[in-house]
């Protein structure tokens, strides 16, 4: 009867395979989870955008719609949301921008090519005549 035995030469291999697998996996687990915050944050921007245009489409003056958007954003608690308004005569327009909450690994990439936001964009038809009042 044989009796098969192991290598000695096979006792470190899972070691090794582990050792060069593990940092792969990490890098994969972490940018799945910036890609999984930076698409919240889009939503955000989106949905911050359009309940701001909604709100502002209400607005009988543009003093009235700044004010609207202003206090919409405040509510949302994001303080790093910049936005922008377009109002012509039969619509309103909402931008958003802010800036994603990343990882560290994301947040230094960053550096290579510059400040990275993401936008929300929203239009609305306005309910009444806009006057500068």
């Amino acid at each position: 009867m044989t009796v098969l035995r192991r290598s000695t030469l096979d006792r470190g291999q899972a070691t090794v395979e582990f050792a060069l697998v593990l940092p792969l996996f990490a890098l994969l687990i972490v940018t799945l989870a910036d890609v999984s915050v930076i698409m919240r944050d889009q939503m955000l921007a989106d949905v911050l955008a359009r309940n701001s245009a909604r709100r502002a489409s209400t607005a009988r003056t543009r003093d009235e719609i700044r004010l609207l958007v202003t206090e919409t954003l405040s509510e949302s608690g994001r303080r790093d949301a910049d936005w922008s308004v377009d109002i012509d005569e039969s619509a309103v327009t909402v931008r958003v921008e802010i800036e994603p909450h990343t990882s560290l690994f994301a947040s230094t990439t960053k550096w290579l090519s510059g400040r990275r936001v993401i936008a929300g964009i929203a239009t609305f038809a306005t309910e009444y005549e806009i006057t500068d009042e």
